[in-house]
């Protein structure tokens, strides 16, 4: 080997790379490699500086030649391994990464095989393993900064709640709220994990910790106040409700940030539904009609139109004890206050919301995120969108959004109705709630409000014969019998309305029978129902 020509090649190559010239880099690299073809840092930083070109098929050869001459290296692995993930070829980046993991590799390589396996292992959803992955990133390194990174904490905190560990997912949030005291998204996803267990008191805590040390503008003051109104009417009636006034709190909290001018127009459809549903629970069904009726109104809210009907499968309603024995649970995380970088519709979907540094949401892709791929890499090859797909699936997004506010806003005119007893008004809502609703429990409500409404006018001699209004409790519970025996997650639904249907047909026992299916709280809601069922019979 010419040790001089190799030296200054070399010297030229690092020169150049580090001035980010890698063609210049390859250029040197070749020649350092002229005179020592074997030589392993001139083969990874050759292929180095081509993964930085994007020139991946290029790359490997000198990635495979390091690999040849010291085999039992593991950084070369590594480095092969590297090449495949800035490519977007995750599976074989797995392959090349596992072989590092289980050969001598440089201290802080070792570490990054963990990282970087963790990263893989989540953009395949495959959490309990990235979870592995990142513990064993943290027990590799001797700094100890790994186990202090916010990133890799809040990355953690997202996996634990897509596994439904909400206890270890508020631990991570905790230790964010300590290394980030100044960070209102910290204190925003430790109180949504709060809420979420109904711990009220830290939860409240946490929000007053959040203002006093986090809240630096008018936009994260709106952010707070939306989780306090949300607080005050989820913990109405609990222990830190001591003076009873939780629900007016609430109340005026969502009245306020109604006309607040901040706000997203997203943010104040939300708004609006839920003080309409703290409306309905208060009492005061006709302001809850109003504000509905209003947004229903509004632009990219129309009401859905009711469809045709020949007379005998019109909608219907259940009264307000249908409301509270069903809406109560299964409900609750649709109609609560949805409070932007606060509570998300369902906890579970923690995992696919990032806050700004107001607390509030930013979207990710489900198949990953953009902050999970290498800079400069291909997002496509990572299953991420490109632009033009980004825009597409943002007008997706706005139609879909559209139509779950359509479908709430019926599903609550629905409700507001059944209470006052309007069966005519109720017809026109569950209809559109029927036609509408994507969610099985909206659609399932709309086709069992069918049968409860024909029912009903049928007994006050409206619309309905009372044979047509057996027709149509026949043929609904046809219909909850199939759903029933599709077996999917709905099923209890339909066995549910398949209960509280016979009852209110006078099959007592076929109504008992099915309620034995049920868990314990509807179990005893449907023998509840029943039993009222009764009493109404032997009245009239």
């Amino acid at each position: 080997m010419d040790n001089v020509t190799y030296k200054e090649a070399a010297a030229n190559a690092d020169i150049a790379f580090s001035n980010e010239n890698y063609e210049g880099a390859v250029k040197w690299f070749d020649k350092a490699l002229a005179s020592a073809p074997k030589d392993v840092y001139a083969l990874s930083r050759a292929g180095a500086a081509l993964v930085a070109l994007g020139r991946f098929k290029e790359a490997y050869p000198y990635f495979q030649r390091a690999i040849d001459a010291e085999p039992q290296n593991g950084d070369n692995l590594f480095n092969m391994a590297n090449a495949y993930f800035f490519e977007g070829n995750v599976s074989k980046a797995i392959e090349y990464y596992t072989l590092a993991s289980v050969k001598p590799c440089s201290k802080d390589v070792k570490a990054r095989i963990f990282y970087q396996l963790a990263l893989m292992c989540t953009i395949k959803q495959d959490y309990k393993a990235a979870l592995i992955n990142y513990q064993k990133f943290e027990d590799m390194d001797e700094t100890g900064k790994a186990s202090l990174d916010v990133d890799i904490i809040t990355e953690k905190l997202q996996l634990y709640v897509r596994l439904e560990d909400y206890e270890n997912a508020k631990k991570c949030a905790v230790k964010w709220v300590g290394l980030a005291p100044s960070e209102l998204r910290a204190y925003m996803a430790y109180f949504n994990l709060l809420l979420a267990n109904n711990e009220f008191a830290e939860a409240e805590k946490a929000l007053d910790d959040a203002v006093k040390y986090a809240v630096t503008d008018e936009a994260g003051k709106f952010a707070v106040d939306i989780s306090r109104a949300n607080l005050c009417s989820l913990a109405a009636g609990s222990e830190i409700d001591s003076a009873g006034d939780f629900d007016q709190k609430a109340y005026d909290l969502l009245s306020e940030l109604i006309v607040s001018p901040l706000g997203t127009p997203q943010q104040k459809n939300e708004l609006v539904l839920s003080l309409a549903e703290l409306c309905i629970k208060m009492g005061r069904t006709d302001e809850a009609i109003d504000l509905l009726t209003v947004l229903a109104e509004k632009p990219g809210a129309a009401k859905e139109e009711a469809p045709e009907t020949d007379g005998t499968a019109l909608p219907a309603a259940p009264d307000p004890a249908e409301i509270d024995a069903l809406r109560e649970r299964d409900m609750q995380r649709m109609d609560a206050l949805v409070a932007e970088g606060m509570v998300d519709e369902s906890i579970g979907e923690l995992a696919e919301v990032t806050y700004d540094e107001n607390g509030s949401p930013v979207r990710n892709y489900p198949e990953g995120t953009f902050d999970d791929i290498p800079e400069g890499a291909d997002p496509v090859k990572f299953g991420l969108p490109t632009p033009e797909k980004l825009v597409e699936l943002e007008k997706q997004a706005e139609a879909e959004n559209t139509a779950e506010l359509n479908a709430r806003v019926n599903f609550m005119l629905l409700s507001c109705y059944s209470t006052k007893n309007d069966f005519e008004k109720v017809l026109e809502y569950a209809a559109a709630v029927k036609a509408g609703a994507k969610e099985s429990y909206y659609s399932f409500f709309g086709h069992y409000a069918e049968a409860f409404a024909a029912l009903q006018l049928a007994k006050e001699g409206k619309r309905f014969t009372l044979e047509e209004a057996q027709d149509k409790y026949d043929r609904e519970l046809a219909f909850f019998r199939n759903e029933t025996m599709k077996r999917t997650p709905s099923s209890n639904y339909a066995l549910l309305f398949r209960a509280r249907m016979y009852a209110e047909l006078g099959k007592y026992d076929k109504a008992a029978e099915l309620s034995e299916l049920l868990d314990p709280d509807d179990k005893a809601a449907v023998e509840q129902y029943i039993e009222d069922c009764r009493r109404d019979a032997e009245k009239n």
